[in-house]
């Protein structure tokens, strides 16, 4: 933690006296007695610290001299009585060929059979059709676990936990055993949400709860050994998340923090006997998540990487926090600060992890998220990949002007990622736009992370070769937006700042980069001039130098809309937007048509 920053300007920023404060009473100064500083080595190099009594990840033990053969995570006694983490993981990652792929927000892309929110069935059907265009990766929003409650959350990006699936995207029908009942009235209900274009996801979760109570009545006596071998294999972590949703789901409230007092510890006996009371409706919420488990394992073996997005954070009342909140600092929340891009700053309302906590526990949640992010995935976009470095601590009570930057044990951390990436056989994109501190894009290229690039913020001849390019991100305006200037006119209705002057600068270059008079108004700018202005950002990013190029989706649809317009509540449809059509017919529209002939040619 340091009393001063520098922002997006290069200018220096003070850190509020009273911030430094309050950040310094969640850190101790000197560690436990006994616990050493964890140590991160490669398999089969010499360290110079690696030596004492080592027990490896499989339980066996010998005495180490500097080196270990096993990649893993072990734990070494040394001579001078510390136990020390031991993370012995390879130096650099696998990298994906040079290809393009699909960028979608998947509660958008929904079918014809959808329930009226984009589901895992419809994430295989994608991958399918992207397959058959020959992309190579699809890049999904992110699939987390939101709370079982009447009205749910509707940012995938504050989740309930990031260890497990959000339950709105499965299909009902596909669960096993729902060939024994009768969901035909629940589906005909489903499939008549799809006509509204904005995701009732209260409506949604009404008919999918329903569904599955009616297949779990059908199932709980029976014997599965798929499902027995993920209730072991998940272990603790899946009945407390089981136990949370099961009060969350009964309370109506997905804010353990408002729960009765006696509830707010996952371990006490009275969460115990609560659970042992509702064992019925725990069971119900663990088979839930092996059903999830089952249809995005499914979707994820269907001819391309899919590229699983981690978000940075979880809610204050979420289950994770309610799992770790004894390693949580709840009078801060996540966020960033002002920039040109949000001239207000952001919070997220998302606590922050405390990184001495992390030591302590041996990084167990970070582990566990990332392994449970790569089981099916291919690979794994990490959302503000800073957060490996350093996050924006904003306190609670303050403006986002007055966080502070808090680090975190990086070294350790991309260790994991290297480790567990391995293990996958999968890659890693960090998105590394914003406020960067220095070095973290060379280390990323060092381990062979890709960077992630928006041509909505960088000329596309200036993205690195070891990077994701795409033409903007979910908080990002889209072309049509862009060109028929849509987007401003919603900035200017909500009252939201922004750079006016650039916004035209960049739009006034599209379009003459397209063909399209600049001095047109938006208003009589039609299909074709947005084609034009869309085939016209895609061939310079087909022909970008990165090793990935990805199309968004909302193009291929030719949607104005943004999905998220961050720092809003309330004023707009954030992540609402459904696609105007059925994904599989925007998949083979002559505008996406047209956009995979494009980037398959360059790449």
């Amino acid at each position: 933690m340091s009393g001063s920053y520098v922002n997006a300007a290069g200018a220096v920023v003070e850190v509020p006296t009273s911030t430094l404060e309050l950040v310094d009473d969640h850190f101790r100064d000197e560690p436990p007695p006994g616990i050493g500083a964890p140590l991160v080595c490669t398999p089969g190099r010499h360290h110079p610290e690696l030596f004492g009594d080592l027990v490896l990840e499989g339980g066996h033990h010998y005495r180490a001299h500097g080196v270990v053969d096993v990649p893993g995570y072990h734990v070494l006694h040394t001579d001078d009585g510390l136990r020390r983490f031991v993370i012995a993981a390879p130096e650099s990652l696998r990298s994906p060929d040079r290809s393009w792929g699909w960028q979608l927000q998947l509660y958008a892309a929904r079918s014809q059979d959808s329930w009226g929110i984009g589901d895992f069935r419809d994430l295989g059907r994608i991958c399918r059709i992207a397959h058959s265009q020959h992309a190579g990766c699809v890049q999904v929003s992110p699939v987390h676990a939101i709370a079982p409650v009447s009205h749910p959350q509707d940012s995938p990006y504050s989740p309930a936990s990031r260890q497990f699936l959000n339950l709105l995207h499965v299909a009902p029908g596909e669960a096993p055993g729902a060939e024994r009942v009768d969901l035909s009235d629940l589906s005909a209900a489903g499939r008549a949400l799809n006509a509204e274009r904005l995701i009732d996801r209260s409506a949604v979760w009404a008919l999918k709860k329903e569904a599955l109570w009616r297949v779990w009545g059908a199932v709980r006596d029976e014997e599965n050994i798929e499902y027995t071998d993920y209730r072991q294999r998940r272990g603790r972590a899946l009945r407390d998340f089981a136990v949370w949703c099961a009060i969350a789901d009964e309370l109506d409230s997905s804010d353990w923090q408002e729960w009765p007092a006696e509830l707010h510890r996952p371990g006490s006996e009275a969460v115990r006997r609560w659970a042992g009371a509702h064992a019925d409706k725990v069971s119900f919420y663990a088979w839930c998540q092996w059903v999830a488990d089952v249809q995005y394992a499914e979707a994820c073996t269907c001819g391309v990487d899919v590229i699983a997005d981690l978000a940075v954070g979880f809610d204050q009342g979420s289950e994770d926090a309610w799992a770790f909140q004894d390693s949580l600092c709840f009078d801060f929340e996540i966020g960033c600060p002002p920039d040109t891009h949000n001239i207000e700053g952001q919070r997220w309302g998302l606590p922050p992890f405390n990184p001495q906590a992390l030591v302590l526990h041996d990084f167990g949640p970070f582990i566990e998220m990332v392994h449970e992010g790569l089981r099916h995935a291919k690979a794994l976009r990490i959302d503000h990949v800073m957060q490996l470095w350093r996050l924006y601590w904003v306190p609670k009570d303050g403006t986002a002007a007055e966080g502070v930057y808090v680090t975190y044990p990086v070294h350790a951390l991309l260790a994991v990622l290297r480790l567990e990436a391995m293990r996958a056989g999968a890659w890693i994109v960090g998105e590394d736009m914003g406020t960067v501190p220095a070095g973290v894009r060379e280390s990323m290229t060092d381990i062979g992370m890709l960077a992630n690039r928006s041509a909505m913020r960088v000329d596309t001849d200036d993205f690195p070769e070891l990077a994701i390019g795409t033409s903007s991100t979910h908080d990002q305006v889209t072309v049509a937006g862009l060109i028929t200037g849509s987007d401003v006119e919603d900035l200017r209705r909500i009252g939201k700042s922004a750079d006016w002057d650039q916004i035209e600068r960049t739009r006034r270059e599209l379009a003459v980069d397209a063909g399209v008079d600049p001095g047109k108004p938006g208003r009589r700018i039609g299909e074709q001039e947005i084609h034009d202005a869309i085939m016209a950002r895609y061939r310079r990013l087909g022909s970008a130098p990165s090793r990935v190029v990805l199309a968004v989706l909302d193009d291929a649809a030719m949607v104005r809309g943004r999905p998220n317009m961050p720092g809003t509540v309330g004023v707009y449809p954030n992540w609402r937007l459904a696609l105007p059509e059925p994904v599989g017919r925007t998949m083979r529209s002559p505008m996406a048509r047209d956009l995979v002939q494009l980037l398959s040619e360059n790449r």
